[in-house]
This record gives structure tokens, sequence and C-alpha cells, in this order.
């Protein structure tokens, strides 16, 4: 696997990429090809931080096991990508040492505040106890069998 870094001051939609190939542009890589595999998403400092993960191939062909577990309707990955231009000029490759360090690191650390960037109904999630499922939550006590989770800390 490959790691590139791309700083953004706005958000990047990496996900219609997943999964897609091209060819490879990276100094130093060997493989014809890189697919995207996964990407990390860090907003710290004002900026948005993201971390690609490709796979360097020979060939875009998909293995049986990804073929059966596709359903069979496709034998490669498309190859559709232009990567070079797809990550810009400031895009920087790094290790799998440095990711962990920067997804990993403490908010204070990054001297920053965490941030609600988006907000979304949970579907079919069920109401809080005590709660009719239109009432907004206005204080006072919950209920002793409640529990509230945050993701991410």
């Amino acid at each position: 696997m490959v790691y590139i870094h791309k700083k953004s001051p706005g958000p990047i939609d990496p996900w219609p990429a997943v999964r897609h190939g091209g060819l490879n542009h990276l100094d130093g890589v060997r493989g014809k090809y890189l697919v995207l595999w996964n990407a990390d998403i860090v907003q710290r400092e004002g900026a948005w931080h993201y971390i690609f993960e490709f796979d360097v191939r020979d060939t875009l062909e998909m293995s049986a096991l990804a073929q059966l577990v596709g359903g069979g309707k496709q034998r490669g990955y498309p190859n559709d990508m232009d990567w070079k231009t797809w990550l810009g000029p400031h895009c920087t490759q790094i290790t799998a040492a440095v990711r962990e360090e920067i997804l990993n690191m403490p908010a204070d650390a990054a001297r920053t505040e965490a941030v609600i960037t988006d907000m979304r109904e949970l579907r079919n999630a069920p109401p809080v106890p005590g709660r009719k499922p239109d009432d907004w939550y206005r204080g006072g006590e919950s209920p002793d069998d409640f529990l509230l989770t945050v993701g991410g800390l």
C-alpha cells in the first residue's frame, strides 16, 4: 500500500473514486496502476487533511475472490482515473507510521478544538427511553438506563 497526504482548505469528496484505477505517476513506486482503496479524513487547524490509501498493481484485474464477492459482475477495476490531475500538485507520499501519527494525534497536540462539521438524523434509531420520538431533549435528567456515546474520542 502507498499512502498519499493532501491538505485542502475545503472538503473533497473522495468516495466516488474509491475502487477505481488509473496509471501510476508516483516516483519510486513500482507498479503500472494505482487503485484507491481507502481515504482517511481529519479536520485540524482550519484545514482538511486527507490520507489516501492506494493499492499498487500491475493489472486492474480483480482476484477471483473479489469477483465472487462482487457477484461476478466486474472482472476488473475501472481504468478511469487520472491520479496526477485528481491529486493535484500539493500532495506528499508518506509512510504508514506517519499516517498513524496523523490519525492518532491528540487534539491538544494539534492545537485545535473539536468542530462539528455535519449532523445527520440517525435513521431507525430507538427513541430515547421515557420520551416521545418527536420530543427534543430540553435538559434535565436522563433515565438511568440511557447511554449516550460520542464517537472518535
